[in-house]
């Protein structure tokens, strides 16, 4: 996601403070361009011992909030938070202490130390409620939530921004995607999905005068309620007998299609910016059909086939199956050839290199198809979707 706050933007920051400092001093006190009050922040002194006695130093909050920022553009985020929090500690009054906690959590969230990160945006918001950097510091708080999967927490503070009313509509967007996160997480597949839904209304409703300028979160809400249907497809287990199980499949393969054309939606809102969403559609859908397999192999037996039938039933079954791990390799090797193609770093990328040499082996171990095809036998194509499948830009 794009960080609201950029190193050129904090050194700037650091030129701007103390003038606002000064502007704002003696806020609901008269003044008359005879008098003005400014309120300077507090110098610190310290002294060690050295060889040639005493050393003294001394700094002021803005200060070690301009070399904290100096290290932040030179990439040393570690060095950085340890000045950003002396700032919010020592100087806990003064004008650079909520700044100073926001950025020590943006430079922890970008060091991937997301804990770390919600307790110094968390403690922007309960030490500093008037602050104009909460707003910016609870969209932080709730994307790091929503890594660390802690869905009732996310859901509170989505909930606290939508209940403001100057949000633009990308942002507003934005608190409605984490919101939808929370509820797919928590479980709440019904309520996630009709979150999602709304969200993604209110994103095709956006009159000329205010259009979405950033797709991310749109492709997020759609992310989100393929995932209602996928995580729903795939809780639900085979049962003993032959016409139950039927049933279930049935509706299985429905929930499945239903979650296929949503990740294909998602796909379609591809930019630059979400290729992630992109990857990760391509991925989950060839995971759908690779999970089927194993679900449907590994079903309860019919009770009346004998001990050694059983083994006769899993070969037929298998070969009537098989083509299910050839539409998880297609789709697979779709979305491996969009990574490779865009460049792009993702997760998904080692993921589906390993699943994919897992389930070619797989394939060359089933027997025979319907008709004596052997296991080697090319690949039909997989039923037309109904949105396009994942393919590489041009």
């Amino acid at each position: 996601m794009p960080t609201r706050s950029q190193p050129a933007l904090l050194v700037l920051l650091v030129l701007l403070l103390p003038a606002i400092a000064c502007s704002s001093a003696g806020s609901g006190r008269p003044t008359t361009p005879q008098r003005q009050t400014v309120e300077m922040e507090e110098l610190r002194i310290t002294a060690k011992r050295g060889q040639q006695g005493y050393e003294f130093e001394a700094y002021d909050a803005a200060d070690l909030f301009k070399r904290a920022t100096e290290l932040l553009n030179q990439k040393k985020c570690r060095e950085a938070v340890e000045l950003y929090d002396r700032v919010a500690k020592e100087f806990a009054d003064g004008g650079y202490a909520s700044a100073a906690l926001y950025n020590a959590g943006l430079c922890l969230q970008a060091l991937g130390e997301f804990g770390l990160s919600a307790d110094r945006y968390g403690a922007l918001r309960e030490r500093y409620p008037e602050s104009p950097d909460r707003r910016d510091a609870s969209f932080q708080l709730a994307e790091v939530l929503v890594q660390l999967s802690r869905w009732p927490q996310t859901q509170a503070v989505a909930d606290e921004l939508l209940a403001r009313n100057d949000l633009s509509s990308d942002e507003r967007l934005e608190a409605m995607a984490r919101r939808a996160q929370a509820l797919l997480g928590a479980e709440r597949f019904d309520e996630a999905e009709r979150y999602a839904r709304g969200a993604l209304s209110f994103y095709r409703t956006r009159p000329s005068d205010d259009p979405i300028k950033d797709d991310f979160f749109a492709a997020a809400c759609n992310y989100v309620l393929a995932e209602t249907f996928r995580q729903r497809e795939q809780g639900m287990s085979f049962p003993e007998g032959l016409e139950p199980q039927k049933q279930v499949l049935v509706r299985r393969a429905e929930l499945l299609l239903e979650a296929q054309r949503e990740y294909f939606n998602t796909i379609s809102l591809n930019n630059v910016d979400n290729y992630h969403w992109a990857a990760a559609s391509g991925y989950r859908i060839g995971g759908m059909y690779d999970e089927l397999w194993r679900a449907i192999m590994t079903a309860p037996v019919p009770k009346h086939l004998p001990a050694e039938g059983h083994a006769i039933y899993h070969d037929e079954l298998a070969s009537l199956i098989k083509p299910l791990i050839r539409h998880a390799i297609r789709y697979w090797e779709l979305t491996q050839m969009f990574i490779e193609r865009t460049g792009i770093q993702t997760t998904w990328a080692e993921k589906i290199k390993t699943d994919l040499e897992r389930v070619r082996a797989l394939l060359l171990s089933q027997p025979a198809g319907p008709g004596g095809l052997p296991p080697d036998a090319p690949k039909p194509s997989a039923p037309p979707p109904t949105t396009p499948a994942p393919s590489p830009p041009s």
